[in-house]
């Protein structure tokens, strides 16, 4: 009778177990993957940068997101129209905005892409009718500003709204 007592708890907590594993698996991972359409630019093909290579700041209006694999990174920021802060929402009909310039009318964004075999790739030229759009569903910020969670997903059009696009997300716990 022992035994078979020692037999039932064992196997309950196998059960236990293994869906505190399966609920643990269902959050998402810090990561920023994306995947491209043939001839869609800066981002090409598809790849992902894991939670050690990701960081997440806020500056000139614009949460910026850099991931450095050493060989390769990407850097992708994200504002919201002029005179507001990022906040969750969705933002639809973004448009390329420099590095530094000032916000948009607008959400704006720019993509930049580089590998040491590659240079640098940029989904940047307004001539191109680059177009982005984007929903934030979670973004969180410390006392001083830091950004401490951001969960993005984003569908980039670098070639103008018809061109291939460009599909990824970026979830950063910190």
């Amino acid at each position: 009778m022992i035994s078979s007592r020692v037999l039932i708890v064992a196997a309950a907590a196998v059960v236990v177990g293994t869906a505190g594993v399966a609920v643990a698996q269902a959050d998402p991972q810090d990561a920023f993957t994306y995947t491209s359409e043939a001839g869609a630019h800066a981002f090409v093909g598809s790849y992902s940068w894991g939670a050690d290579q990701l960081t997440a700041s806020e500056y000139d209006g614009a949460v910026k997101v850099d991931a450095d694999g050493g060989w390769d990174w990407a850097r992708l920021e994200l504002s919201a129209p002029a005179g507001r802060q990022l906040q969750e929402g969705t933002y639809t009909g973004a448009r390329f905005r420099g590095q530094s310039a000032p916000q948009l009318d607008t959400a704006g964004f720019a993509a930049f892409r580089g590998t040491q075999a590659d240079g640098t790739q940029a989904c940047t030229d307004p001539a191109d009718d680059a177009t982005a759009d984007f929903t934030v569903t979670q973004l969180s910020r410390a006392a001083d500003g830091t950004i401490t969670d951001l969960d993005t997903i984003f569908t980039l059009h670098c070639s103008g709204p018809t061109g291939p696009a460009t599909t990824g997300a970026v979830h950063f716990h910190h």
